[in-house]
């Protein structure tokens, strides 16, 4: 990555924390770890990228004037930027890091998502209304050759999904890493109005959390307690953009929670992963069903025996 991409990312996340004069800028960007050639950066260059800046990632770079010190600030354009802005940037740093990562291991990393290479023709085939043509192996065991005509994918813990229609009408969700071969149709298949209007991200994952949508699960206002310091950790980070705080505890023990999801198999999996941290509290029938799978649960602890009503499959 060149220094101008590596500079915009820098002096975006710089400003978001403190305002700054020209020669502090400059003073600081001869030190970055991010200018990798020490670069010295003149005034006429720096506003040169504060307009790109602005109309490639959608963040003004303003100038408080006289009365501020003539001190720089960066101020969002809320209509630009959003959420695809976010991942550029962040992006765009994890790229930045490519010159110190050759010589020190000073970062670790999760494992990327596999087979994204399949994304740039996954994109192109949705853009130009293609079908494509997946060897895909189940999570039995099997494998099968599917045709798809594809909406948007979507990344979800480490791997990439494929959301479409196949050839008999049915959505299908696919992850990207049990694909063993793909190949784009290069021939128009449009999606039917009434498939363009359900696949969409906000349409198709309207009160879901993770990639299973479940047709039969209706969203329900779920209540759920948390204790302390669990609390803090999903007020951090939400366990779903509806989470609301509706009840704390005089002694601070505890925080309640309400939330418009749809109970599947991975919001199951999420409250589960909390442990003993998180309670359901309404409706009754959600929190029954999380009794019962604890129940199952410490049987196959105890047995060594498979509880998870997949036994027959």
């Amino acid at each position: 990555m060149n220094n101008r991409v590596k500079f915009y990312s820098w002096l975006i996340a710089q400003l978001g924390r403190r305002r700054m004069t020209f020669a502090e800028i400059a003073d600081a960007w001869m030190d970055a770890t991010a200018n990798v050639y020490r670069e010295e950066l003149t005034l006429r260059s720096f506003h040169r990228y504060r307009n790109a800046i602005e109309s490639q990632l959608g963040f003004m770079v303003e100038c408080g004037g006289k009365a501020d010190g003539y001190r720089y600030y960066i101020r969002k354009d809320p209509v630009e930027c959003d959420e695809i802005t976010e991942w550029l940037l962040s992006a765009l740093r994890l790229a930045s890091l490519h010159d110190m990562l050759q010589y020190h291991n000073k970062v670790m990393l999760e494992a990327p998502p596999r087979n994204s290479e399949y994304l740039d023709d996954i994109l192109c085939a949705i853009d130009k209304q293609y079908q494509l043509k997946f060897h895909y192996a189940t999570p039995y065991g099997g494998e099968k050759d599917i045709m798809l005509s594809p909406a948007f994918v979507r990344l979800f813990k480490q791997r990439w999904y494929v959301i479409g229609v196949n050839e008999n009408e049915q959505v299908r969700c696919l992850p990207f890493d049990r694909i063993a071969f793909m190949e784009v149709v290069c021939k128009r298949h449009p999606l039917s109005a009434k498939m363009k209007r359900l696949l969409t991200p906000d349409n198709f994952y309207d009160g879901c959390f993770g990639i299973m949508r479940m047709e039969d699960e209706q969203i329900e206002n779920i209540r759920i307690r948390a204790f302390y310091p669990e609390y803090n950790l999903i007020e951090e980070v939400p366990l779903h953009e509806s989470q609301h705080k509706v009840k704390e505890s005089d002694d601070g023990l505890y925080r309640e929670y309400t939330l418009a999801v749809r109970p599947s198999r991975d919001f199951l999996q999420e409250l589960l992963w909390h442990g003993r941290n998180i309670v359901v509290l309404k409706p009754e029938s959600l929190k029954r069903l999380m009794i019962d799978i604890l129940k199952d649960m410490m049987q196959s602890y105890e047995t060594g025996e498979c509880r998870n009503g997949e036994e027959d499959l």
